[in-house]
């Protein structure tokens, strides 16, 4: 069982905590979805450079091409490893074709599974549980993920209580951080998601026309 705690708990100094980085990818090439754009590749240079992210030994990485590019430009500025992890993937929503009228369903309903795809329910629990198993073995350790904005909004509900609601995954910036501790308590979360601080901040929303998913 996935337990969360929505605020930081007081508890005794010897209980160990692992502050864990769940990193956005940068924006994606209009003419390549599949490639950071220029202004991607700086949105991650920045939080690279930043102070934001601390102490990072190990980013554990989806597996799609933005997920890794981002990674590796995280990687090189913190010399730190990278784990690729399928479990770390984007929710899976079928068929390309059936994009936007499977994302409707599922924000209508959280248990709605498209066809080849997985609903938010099952996403949810896939990558929690993929969290939990990374977490246990970093005891005391900080180490980052890297993942898609759909899923960051799930762990977010997942460790908050927090209902799924479609504005916030709209959003999600990209190369947007948010930090959270994990403890034999459970998780809290430590800052929420951010990219203020980057100089040409992008989100969800500005990938899709004025209105399309109303």
């Amino acid at each position: 069982m996935f337990e969360y705690v929505q605020e930081r708990e007081s508890t005794s100094p010897l209980t160990t905590r692992t502050m864990v980085y769940v990193i956005i990818i940068g924006e994606s090439d209009k003419d390549d979805p599949e490639k950071l754009s220029e202004r991607g590749e700086n949105q991650v240079t920045e939080i690279a450079m930043s102070r934001v992210v601390a102490g990072v030994r190990r980013i554990y990485s989806a597996t799609s091409k933005l997920a890794l590019s981002t990674s590796k430009i995280l990687a090189e500025e913190f010399t730190a490893k990278i784990q690729k992890r399928k479990c770390l993937d984007d929710v899976n929503i079928g068929k390309k074709s059936d994009t936007h009228q499977a994302l409707l369903e599922m924000w209508k309903n959280e248990e709605y599974e498209p066809n080849d795809g997985e609903s938010f329910v099952l996403a949810r629990e896939r990558f929690g549980e993929c969290m939990n198993e990374i977490a246990s073995k970093h005891s005391g350790d900080v180490f980052a993920v890297v993942t898609h904005p759909l899923i960051g909004v799930l762990f977010h509900s997942l460790v908050t209580a927090a209902p799924l609601d479609i504005d916030n995954w709209l959003s999600s910036g990209y190369a947007s951080c948010a930090s959270y501790e994990f403890s034999r308590k459970g998780w809290s979360e430590v800052m929420p998601t951010d990219n203020s601080y980057l100089s040409d901040p992008t989100s969800v929303a500005d990938g899709y026309p004025e209105g399309h998913f109303d």
